[in-house]
């Protein structure tokens, strides 16, 4: 221990009204106790006491110094563990016994080193890599967690083997609170929780696709389909075959046709998200329901994406992006006028004639104003026709117009489709399902749902598809 002389110099120090010069050596004068109500007690700043540190430690001998660094560990450890040691190592916090052994620091060390090395943490570092953790056990939580685990999350096994799993729940929520839907967080699904609101959710509502079910939809019995194909152009509609008129014992000229193969691919398309257990117990409404239907209706709208746009990499193979589709020259840069519409009419072969004009909203309203050479809209909608109702759907020379976000912007190659979209293959391996697990998210209280979809899709007959190219003739 640091001998009553060194102590007093500190004491001296903390009481006067001047600090001591540790360089002259000169004490400061003791405070009288009968005169304590009237002694100034002087803060005692760092640096000062750093200069009385030295001083005091260059009058102590080596034996006290060593004592001064023992008692500054030992103080350090009751600061970590308050309440003392138990007698095997533990430490005893309240009721509950530490799951941390303090003696394991020092009891697998050499009993031939200075003890004061390994105290001071020179060698835990090795000791920790060579023995492992310092645990006598797990924590509560985790003892519970792992019962849990070794009852497969079966309920009467859990309930079984002692663990209260809702109180477990409860213990463990904000330590464990993860970024899934929750009703704690308004944008992530707490506004459905409040009573004050009708039970409803708004949203702009997205339509039926109308393309889609125009498609030529094939079921896939595997993961790669692939399907023969007569290679045609127009006016070469049988691939090859030629028929001629002959003279009598003129000897015949022979022709075969030629075939392709398609190939599809089931790509796969999901959907993934975590809702907790109280947003699916206290919504206002069927939020699983809803989710639902929501995400049927963003994968219906992806699709329509691909149909139109798809890259065909990892993914249909769009209308757009197909090199074998008719492309038309538009006459205007940016614009659409009403020889381009005639054009790519015109560039698609009379056997196609079930078309359908694809564009988007913005590029109607451009349509809507086209006139033909005798100044006629070319563009018919919501107006009375004949009978005096309006026109369902709307049409531009005679053919139907369905419009949809998914079509390019106005001056982009594609944002005017005409076509025949029962010659899109659309190959479906697997319809949209929908499963759901505890188990991903239960140390979250959560639910995970996942939608996935698997299908291919291609123009099988290229031709039957014309679209207005970004560039002038």
């Amino acid at each position: 221990m640091i001998t009553r002389s060194r102590k007093e110099v500190f004491s001296r120090y903390a009481l006067c009204k001047d600090p001591v010069d540790p360089g002259s050596g000169s004490p400061a004068p003791v405070a009288n106790p009968d005169d304590a109500p009237q002694t100034e007690v002087k803060e005692v700043t760092p640096e000062d006491l750093k200069a009385i540190v030295a001083s005091v430690i260059k009058e102590s001998t080596a034996e006290e110094i060593k004592q001064l660094k023992r008692d500054t560990i030992e103080a350090t450890r009751k600061s970590i563990f308050p309440h003392g040691e138990m007698g095997d190592g533990m430490q005893a916090l309240g009721d509950n016994p530490a799951i941390i052994d303090s003696s394991f620091f020092f009891k697998h060390f050499k009993a031939g080193q200075n003890r004061l090395a390994r105290e001071d943490g020179t060698m835990m570092a090795g000791a920790l890599t060579a023995m492992g953790g310092p645990f006598k056990r797990l924590s509560p939580e985790l003892e519970e967690f792992a019962k849990v685990i070794k009852c497969n999350f079966v309920p009467h096994a859990i309930a079984e083997s002692g663990v209260d799993l809702k109180a477990y729940n409860e213990r463990c929520r904000e330590q464990y609170k993860a970024a899934g839907m929750s009703e704690g967080v308004a944008a992530d699904g707490g506004v459905l929780v409040p009573v004050e609101y009708v039970a409803t959710v708004i949203e702009f509502a997205t339509q039926q696709s109308p393309i889609l079910s125009r498609l030529w939809r094939l079921p896939m019995n595997s993961n790669t389909l692939k399907i023969p194909r007569l290679a045609q152009a127009a006016g070469s509609y049988f691939g090859g075959i030629s028929l001629y008129w002959t003279d009598e014992a003129a000897q015949k000229q022979k022709s075969k046709p030629q075939l392709e193969q398609l190939t599809f691919t089931a790509n796969k398309l999901i959907g993934l998200i975590h809702l907790t257990d109280e947003l699916i117990a206290d919504s206002m409404i069927n939020i699983i329901n809803y989710i639902t239907g929501l995400f049927t209706r963003a994968f219906q709208y992806e699709m329509e994406r691909v149909v139109i746009n798809g890259s065909g990499a990892g993914q249909p193979l769009g209308i757009v992006n197909d090199p074998s589709v008719n492309i038309v020259a538009r006459t205007a840069a940016g614009t659409v006028s009403y020889s381009d519409v005639v054009n790519l009419d015109a560039a698609l072969d009379e056997n196609f004639r079930d078309l359908t004009w694809i564009t988007r909203k913005k590029t109607q309203g451009t349509l809507m104003a086209l006139r033909d050479n005798n100044q006629r809209p070319i563009f018919l909608a919501d107006y009375a026709v004949f009978s005096g109702q309006p026109l369902n759907p709307k049409t531009m020379i005679s053919y139907p117009v369905e419009m949809t976000r998914n079509c390019p912007a106005i001056g982009s190659q594609g944002d005017l489709i005409l076509g025949d979209l029962s010659y899109y293959l659309w190959c479906v391996r697997q319809d949209m399902t929908i499963d759901s697990s505890i188990h991903n998210r239960f140390e979250y209280d959560e639910t995970t749902y996942r939608f996935v979809a698997r299908m291919d899709g291609k123009p099988a007959v290229s031709i039957a598809f014309a679209i207005l190219n970004d560039a002038t003739s």
